[in-house]
């Protein structure tokens, strides 16, 4: 269960309305979880995710947006994905922060950082996998250019968010939306 915020966050039309409950993923989140009015009933042949993300909220019929945010009085600050965080030697890191950051480097052109699982679904390790900016691969070693960017992600990011490694690629996969396919990249490095 969770508390509704019972004003209006945001409105959009007669059928589509957001609200924010209280419900945290696991118990270090502290946070809220956006959710919307929803006409849509399930995932095509998927009950699993249908049973995870649809419910009934008063008479609403309900969605779990994967959102995350919180409330400093009136204004409401998002937080990032759910599914784009990870617990890692005690911490909850913000996949997305790194992210930015590594993507502002002028050596990137795409950056993801994912996380590498072991055997018990645990976070061993953060990889960084980089598609370089042109022209970079033929000025700098591996070694060269791993330096340059911890050096540049430390300046932005707390050390137990650092990359423990990087790797280097020629094209990120990219998702039919136009943006790196971060939930492919996740699958690669965990397939390695």
């Amino acid at each position: 269960g969770g508390v509704i915020i019972t004003k209006s966050i945001y409105q959009g039309t007669s059928k589509l309305k957001w609200f924010f409950r209280e419900e945290s993923v696991n118990p270090s989140d502290n946070g809220w979880r956006a959710i919307g009015d929803n006409d849509t009933q399930e995932y095509l042949n998927n009950p699993e995710k249908t049973e995870a993300a649809f419910f009934k909220e008063s008479e609403h019929e309900s969605y779990r947006t994967g959102d995350l945010g919180f409330l400093d009085g009136d204004m409401l600050f998002y937080r990032g994905r759910i599914d784009f965080q990870v617990k890692f030697n005690g911490y909850r890191i913000e996949l997305e922060e790194i992210n930015f950051y590594l993507a502002k480097n002028p050596l990137v052109r795409y950056g993801v950082v994912a996380p590498k699982y072991n055997k018990d679904h645990k976070v061993r390790q953060l990889v960084a996998v980089v598609e370089l900016a042109d022209g970079v691969r033929e000025k700098y070693t591996d070694a060269e250019l791993t330096k340059k960017l911890r050096e540049s992600l430390s300046q932005d990011i707390m050390p137990y968010m650092l990359p423990q490694r990087f790797i280097y690629r020629d094209e990120m996969p990219i998702s039919q939306n136009g943006k790196v396919d971060i939930k492919q990249v996740i699958k690669e490095v965990n397939n390695a």
